[in-house]
């Protein structure tokens, strides 16, 4: 049985860290890009390819946590393996949020598709930073 919930942990983690490296890269593009690449449409396509790896790093953020929280949730809050996924906890709370309001978003200026991705952007650099401090 062992064996069986390694392997799953190891799956889901490569699947959590390509999909937040896809996004991270997506958000770090539109969030320095040229007025050119940030028309409407050419967003709204990347908005969608985003969703997917969005939705992967959610799915396999919550099976990450329940195997990491598998002897009880005081084990979150007392190590700093624990502290650092509840602050990506937070960080993925504050992403979804913004990516929710950019997929909402109907107005097509570039300067706000801009601003909602540097937040997207910078909000998932400062929660690897800190998650780097705390587990180093």
């Amino acid at each position: 049985m062992m064996e069986v919930g390694s392997w799953l942990w190891k799956i889901s983690y490569m699947l959590h860290v390509i999909s937040n490296a896809a996004f991270f890269g997506i958000s770090l593009v539109f969030t320095f890009a040229d007025e050119k690449i940030l028309k409407e449409e050419v967003v709204k396509k990347y908005l969608k390819i985003s969703s997917i790896f969005v939705f992967f790093t959610g799915a396999t953020g919550i099976l990450l946590l329940s195997i990491l929280s598998m002897n009880g949730m005081d084990d979150l809050t007392n190590n700093p393996v624990g502290q650092s996924a509840l602050f990506m906890i937070l960080g993925y709370t504050i992403v979804l949020f913004v990516f929710s309001l950019a997929l909402i978003y109907k107005g097509g200026e570039a300067r706000i598709y801009k601003k909602l991705f540097g937040i997207m952007f910078f909000s998932y650099l400062f929660v690897y930073l800190v998650r780097v401090y705390l587990t180093t």
